[in-house]
């Protein structure tokens, strides 16, 4: 089993520091929630990182039982390139064994509309009786997607954002929840004048949710904040010696960045080693998803700057998915699992973490229960 039964999420002890003065004004200032105020800027930041390094969230899960049947499925990825992808393609395929189903392995997108439009279309002509996308962008699949649906074949979208099309069932966590936890951290750290970069990313319209709140979220907690929100392809964030980075650092010399906020793990590793390789460890570097090496960097506390990491729960969203994709074949409700929780890791609780488990996960036995709702 690739998850284990470890349940990362339970009973973590909160290890925030609660910092001095306020964003917006200094020591003298009266905390009566104006803007400036202790009120509204680093003391309520303080106190939501102190709540989400809990890790202590709710998960909402199913309670009517359902017959699934016997069907062939089929899953596919964005791109098994990547861990997140994986993980969760990995984990739904471990439910769908536990079923009784059938499925041929994860199809791999490739991070090409092109590739991931063909797999579609392949699933269709092979007649499979449903199919799990994960990370997919659906606009960018349209014309596939239309087809398995004028084929009548459930489609279950995970990490694929908000606002999906009628007929597509999301799962995933909460891209506005995700990115308010990296603005809290950001602005836990941040005084009056300094800057703080929130990464754009439209490639994902989980990401581009989750960084569009993180913005506006930084500007709320953090009035006198410099909030600055440049554009991130998921492409130019991984090249060679990543040079959107090195001039970002360029740019701005030592102690003028406080925070960069990223929308996913891989391009905050590389933005931490290109700022170890500057000699930069003036500011921190805030990323999602809770996977290596960045999640493992923040543990490690080195490179510096890599300092807090929002972590979601893919093992779990794998599992719903096939739950989800369980009951539209069986023309029952689904329910809500499009809006997780999320919680965040520093380097003070990632030895909480079973390791290999950087995930924030239901307190109960998912796995388990899951199959006692499918007769299993």
């Amino acid at each position: 089993m690739r998850t284990g039964r470890l349940r990362a999420g339970a009973g973590l002890v909160a290890a925030a520091a609660i910092l001095l003065g306020a964003c917006g004004g200094s020591s003298d200032d009266a905390g009566d929630g104006s803007p400036g105020s202790s009120g509204t800027t680093n003391d309520s930041a303080a106190a939501e990182v102190k709540t989400l390094l809990s890790g202590d969230v709710k998960f909402p899960f199913p309670t009517d039982k359902v017959d699934p049947g016997t069907h062939n499925v089929a899953v596919i990825a964005s791109g098994l390139a990547s861990p997140g992808p994986t993980i969760l393609a990995n984990n739904a395929m471990d439910a769908i064994k536990a079923l009784g189903w059938t499925a041929d392995a994860p199809g791999d997108g490739k991070f090409a509309p092109t590739t991931q439009a063909q797999l579609i279309e392949k699933a269709v002509l092979d007649k499979v009786e449903g199919i799990i996308l994960v990370s997919v962008t659906p606009e960018a699949v349209d014309s596939a997607i239309k087809a398995a649906q004028a084929a009548d074949i459930p489609i279950v979208c995970a990490l694929c954002g908000p606002n999906l099309s009628d007929g597509i069932v999301g799962v995933g966590n909460d891209g506005d929840l995700a990115g308010k936890a990296q603005a809290a951290y950001a602005a836990s750290k941040a005084k009056a004048g300094d800057t703080v970069v929130v990464y754009q990313n439209t490639e994902f319209k989980a990401s581009e949710q989750q960084m569009k709140s993180a913005a506006a979220r930084v500007k709320e907690l953090c009035p006198k904040c410099n909030v600055e929100t440049p554009s991130l392809l998921l492409t130019e964030s991984v090249q060679p010696n990543a040079p959107i980075f090195t001039s970002l650092l360029n740019k701005n010399p030592a102690g003028k960045i406080s925070s960069v906020i990223v929308p996913f793990d891989t391009p905050a590793s590389v933005l931490s080693n290109a700022a170890a390789q500057l000699g930069r460890n003036d500011f921190n570097v805030i990323g999602h998803g809770g996977l290596s090496p960045f999640v493992d960097m923040v543990g490690s506390g080195t490179p510096a700057v890599a300092k807090a990491d929002v972590l979601i729960s893919t093992p779990y969203y794998g599992w719903a998915s096939v739950d989800e994709l369980v009951r539209s074949i069986a023309g029952v409700d689904n329910w809500e699992a499009n809006k997780m929780p999320v919680g965040l890791v520093d380097k003070s609780t990632y030895g909480n973490y079973p390791k290999g488990l950087p995930f924030v996960l239901p307190k109960f036995d998912y796995e388990a229960k899951f199959k006692e709702l499918w007769g299993k």
